[in-house]
């Protein structure tokens, strides 16, 4: 079935590119307005998916020689040519086996031999009103960020950083982050941050497995062309556009109950639905972040396949995985 999607959804930019962007966000006034219903949607998912509960009992299961021939006669000559274009042949195909298993292309960070892919929000290239800071105790490694200027609900693209994300096994992979609300005690506003994935083959909020729902950004989810074909996948009983503000292809993404340290990525508000991406092939593919809320304290993000545990997930000793340079 995926493969009858392929017109439809390989990549998934493609599709939000050829449709019209004139979107207006559905409005939420504040950042949050997700923490009330999510429990209970919390305990839907944890009935419906048996994930790994996470460690604060809230949450369940959850971005490329030369060789100079010397012969002196024709016979010579020839043979030099011949073993020349073996050599040159075999580097070539060494080369295409290197990309085709996702050894030989650029990026930023990779996925570990072990599923994990991991970076410190102080490492993201920040820019405009993104700043690094240490006043907030419990962060990991060298310190969090956070947004300084006023909060832009309905307008991402502010803030932008992208991050070149190195794929060395196709599949499907869950997004996770560790943040925490920066101001007052309130813990469905200054919790939630814009989402892009510029030439995956697919992201959605999703909830539950077999069968699951999914939760798709603006405009893709208003094609119900695209609905129709997603819907038809066995595993799927239904997708539809996330609660709350989307647009040009970004999701929301709010953390619940982030009133400490902690790890909780969703999307569609009083609707929790978890963040995945999907990749058809091994290579180097962008993720891109921008600013929502003011006050919205990122700490640390890990893209990991579906088969990691979340204790692993977690783990606090873990390193970034920077691509080789």
């Amino acid at each position: 079935m995926r493969e009858q999607l392929a017109g439809l959804r390989l990549p998934f930019s493609a599709l939000v590119a050829s449709l019209v962007l004139v979107t207006v966000g559905c409005s939420d006034g504040d950042e949050g307005n997700d923490e009330a219903a999510d429990t209970e949607s919390e305990d839907a998912t944890e009935t419906t998916e048996g994930e790994t509960t996470e460690s604060t009992g809230t949450e369940a299961g959850e971005s490329e020689s030369d060789s100079e021939s010397s012969g002196t006669d024709d016979t010579d000559s020839t043979g030099s040519t011949e073993t020349e274009t073996e050599t040159e042949t075999e580097t070539e195909t060494e080369t295409e086996t290197e990309t085709e298993t996702g050894a030989a292309f650029e990026c930023d960070y990779e996925v570990s031999p072990e599923g994990l892919l991991v970076f410190e929000g102080e490492s993201l290239p920040i820019n405009e009103d993104w700043a690094v800071a240490t006043d907030v105790e419990g962060y990991y490694a060298g310190g969090y960020i956070q947004w300084t200027r006023s909060s832009f609900n309905q307008q991402p693209g502010n803030g932008l950083m992208a991050v070149s994300l190195g794929i060395h096994e196709a599949g499907r992979y869950r997004v996770q982050w560790r943040t925490r609300i920066g101001m007052g005690d309130n813990p469905t506003e200054h919790n939630d941050i814009w989402l892009r994935f510029v030439d995956a083959t697919d992201y959605y909020g999703k909830q539950g497995n077999d069968p699951e729902t999914r939760r798709y950004p603006k405009p893709i989810c208003e094609d119900p062309d695209f609905i129709a074909g997603v819907e038809a996948l066995p595993e799927v009983s239904e997708a539809t556009c996330p609660n709350g503000s989307t647009a040009d292809g970004w999701l929301k993404v709010y953390s619940s109950g982030a009133t400490e340290w902690k790890w909780s990525t969703r999307t569609s508000d009083n609707d929790a639905h978890d963040i995945y991406v999907e990749f058809a092939e091994p290579g180097a593919y962008v993720l891109e972040l921008s600013a929502r809320a003011d006050f919205m304290l990122l700490d640390r993000v890990v893209i990991h396949r579906e088969d990691v545990e979340q204790d692993a997930v977690e783990n606090p000793d873990l390193a970034e995985t920077p691509c080789p340079r």
